[in-house]
């Protein structure tokens, strides 16, 4: 129904809230799994601790906004899915 473009930005969102959602304690244990691996140079293993690091970010930073956008995303995600 909507663009690939849209798709693969609906897709990062949810991947973003769902590090979110893991929790502070969560984030840094698997950041902590993650960097001790010998090939952090995968693709997809940066990418999920870039990811990481962004979501250990906000919710140092603001925890309340973080848990906030978590919400959102699962109502557009509704959303999206009523129109669907």
């Amino acid at each position: 129904m909507y663009g690939l473009k849209t798709d693969r930005v609906m897709r990062s969102v949810e991947r973003d809230s769902k590090a979110i959602a893991l929790g502070l304690p969560r984030v840094e244990a698997e950041i902590k799994h993650l960097e001790g691996l010998k090939r952090r140079t995968v693709r997809s293993v940066k990418q999920r601790l870039e990811r990481l690091y962004t979501a250990r970010k906000h919710l140092i930073e603001s925890p309340e906004e973080a848990m906030e956008a978590t919400s959102l995303v699962q109502q557009l995600k509704a959303i999206n899915n009523e129109k669907a």
